[in-house]
């Protein structure tokens, strides 16, 4: 009866977020770096420059890069993919359109890494260097 009561004041636990569907074929293969950009906001060029010094490395290590952007997903170095930016977005707990973020999945489609200002390389990696393989 207490958690019931407590429940009642509190509100429903906030809910974690979880691994897109539209993500689901890099689950257990792939990591993921999703970025959250706006046209209007510095942040996503400094992001983009920062990543595409280090592409190569990004590419050896297996994480994929996109970019939601104006309603849609680009990846940030090579291939097509149908994804769902809006889906994303909402199972994510991303930014609001217009607003600058970053997510890093592990293979296990977990966030590991959240951010509302760019991250250098060395920082992502670092990130990665932690996880199990």
């Amino acid at each position: 009866m207490l958690k019931s009561i407590i429940r009642e004041i509190m509100g429903p636990a906030p809910r974690a977020p979880v691994s897109p569907d539209c993500l689901k074929p890099f689950i257990g293969s792939k990591r993921v770096l999703i970025i959250f950009a706006d046209a209007d906001d510095d942040r996503a060029a400094v992001q983009d420059e920062l990543l595409r010094t280090s592409h190569l490395r990004f590419i050896e290590d297996d994480i994929e890069v996109f970019s939601i952007a104006g309603g849609g997903v680009f990846p940030l170095f090579e291939g097509s993919y149908d994804l769902d930016a809006d889906e994303i977005r909402d199972d994510l707990e991303g930014p609001q359109p217009g607003e600058f973020g970053l997510v890093l999945l592990d293979r296990h489609g977990r966030v590991k890494l959240r951010s509302s200002e760019p991250v250098p390389p060395e920082e992502i990696i670092g990130a990665l260097s932690s996880m199990p393989h």
